[in-house]
């Protein structure tokens, strides 16, 4: 695990709010995503991509 920031979202409203992610734009590996609130981390889950 290198621990490199892909990508992040700024200025999305509190509520219910999705992202959706194109799988195509990563190469295959493990990704965590984190789910941070005002300076916060609220959980983090793990992302398999295969080929």
């Amino acid at each position: 695990m290198q621990g490199e920031l892909i990508k992040s979202y700024t200025n999305l409203i509190a509520g219910k709010q999705s992202v959706q992610i194109n799988g195509s734009d990563l190469k295959p590996g493990m990704y965590l995503y984190s789910l941070i609130s005002n300076g916060n981390e609220i959980d983090t889950k793990r992302m398999i991509l295969s080929e």
